[in-house]
């Protein structure tokens, strides 16, 4: 009978050694992205690069369509608000989320954007719109508030 008794202990231990699930993604989790979502569209609309900015976590790294990863808080400054000259004014933002899934630390969004804005450099002006797929994975902070920690995106047929 003791080599029983001795694989059910290893059993045991081992059990009691195995990582355990991931909590999943709660409601309020998912609410609580939703609304940094909202107030990351919401920013854009208002042209507050600020406000943009704060829902980035500190080592968010965007991943443009055909441009280079942006892997740092200067790169991301640039590419969005460039010391050029240029300006880009987001005059119309609409984000449709088909999904958001994940666990209690780390989540995901897919979805779809339709954007309208302007780019002025110089003498030129010009009007433009753009359809986009989007997905973002999103992390909790040591807050416990939820930022993008990466991002990508790239234009979509009509």
């Amino acid at each position: 009978m003791q080599p029983r008794h001795s694989f059910a202990a290893i059993a045991l231990a081992i059990l009691a050694c195995a990582p355990a699930e991931p909590k999943s993604l709660g409601s309020a989790d998912e609410r609580a992205i939703r609304q940094v979502d909202s107030l990351y569209v919401a920013a854009w609309l208002r042209d507050d690069t600020a406000a943009v900015l704060r829902t980035l976590a500190p080592d968010a790294v965007l991943m443009p369509a055909g441009q280079r990863p942006l892997a740092t808080p200067n790169d991301i400054r640039a590419f969005w608000w460039p010391i050029d000259g240029s300006r880009t004014k987001i005059l119309t933002f609409h984000r449709v989320i088909d999904e958001v899934a994940g666990d209690a630390n780390l989540a995901w969004v897919r979805g779809m954007d339709t954007l309208t804005f302007t780019y002025d450099r110089g003498q030129t002006h010009s009007r433009l719109a753009r359809r986009s797929m989007t997905l973002a994975v999103w992390r909790r902070q040591p807050d416990g508030s939820w930022r993008i920690s990466r991002m990508m995106w790239g234009t979509r047929a009509p």
